[in-house]
């Protein structure tokens, strides 16, 4: 139980960090399969398997809400004052591992190796992009206004963020900090236990839901809910099927170049 807990904070620790992928760290951790199969099938499964996603969903989500509260200061502050050095640290955690990913698998087979080729040059595309025409985002200074508008916007940045972080070498993170969100989520999520602590000093249920900042919380969090179901069970339709193999190097290829995009952010 705890061996999976522990898991499910390092991938919710890399999933608060702008470049680092959580599903690259799901795959390296050995719980990539179980987890997408967990996610994509939960609500098509007999109660006998539910239980049984459900206690594995659990013991990963858990760990990845603790890594996700505990570390975000954390990781935010490392990153602002020790760019490089956090960089240096996930990418020599990031390299060592990834052999792993196709331990067992036929690595002449010319499937395979266009397979890992496509997904190196899918992503070096990706990662040349965004240096060339992608913006880094400064501002710190948390949205005031919640509006329609914005809450509609806050729900497909969580669908795509939650997509992005299942696809191994994509950042959610990175992704919610080119669309301009990445500050806002981490300042809610830092807003929302520091009203909790003054919880009691609330008068009504309204200044409690403004104060804590449910309402874009919630919405976010839905938007990242139909996010990850639909991409897990498209992953897991993948690693289910004769061409597993040819899934995993392309995922492997995606990883080995993804690396570079924890750099190219700090050099933006």
């Amino acid at each position: 139980m705890f061996k999976l807990f522990f898991k499910g904070i390092i991938i919710g620790v890399a999933n608060i960090m702008p470049g680092v992928s959580g599903g690259t760290l799901a795959v390296i951790l050995g719980v990539y399969d179980k987890l997408t199969e967990a996610i994509g099938n939960f609500l098509t499964v007999p109660f006998k398997k539910k239980v049984e996603y459900g206690k594995f969903l659990l013991q990963i989500c858990s760990g990845m809400l603790i890594g996700i509260i505990l570390f975000a200061k954390i990781i935010e502050f490392s990153f602002t004052n020790y760019p490089r050095s956090t960089a240096a640290f996930f990418s020599l955690l990031i390299l060592p591992s990834i052999p792993f990913i196709v331990k067992g698998e036929d690595k002449k087979n010319k499937n395979n190796i266009t397979a890992f080729i496509i997904g190196a040059v899918i992503t070096l595309i990706f990662v040349f992009l965004d240096y060339r025409f992608g913006s880094k985002t400064d501002t710190k200074t948390l949205v005031e206004v919640i509006t329609f508008s914005y809450c509609i916007k806050l729900f497909f940045c969580g669908a795509l963020a939650a997509g992005a972080m299942i696809i191994p070498g994509i950042s959610g993170s990175l992704l919610l900090l080119m669309l301009g969100e990445y500050y806002n989520i981490l300042g809610f999520i830092s807003k929302f236990f520091d009203g909790a602590v003054h919880i009691t000093s609330y008068t009504s249920l309204s200044e409690i839901i403004q104060n804590l900042y449910i309402i874009p919380i919630a919405i976010f969090s839905l938007g990242i809910l139909i996010g990850l179901v639909v991409i897990a069970k498209l992953i897991n339709m993948l690693l289910s099927s004769k061409h597993r193999s040819a899934t995993l190097f392309f995922i492997t290829g995606i990883i080995v170049v993804s690396i570079l995009q924890i750099w190219v952010n700090l050099y933006k």
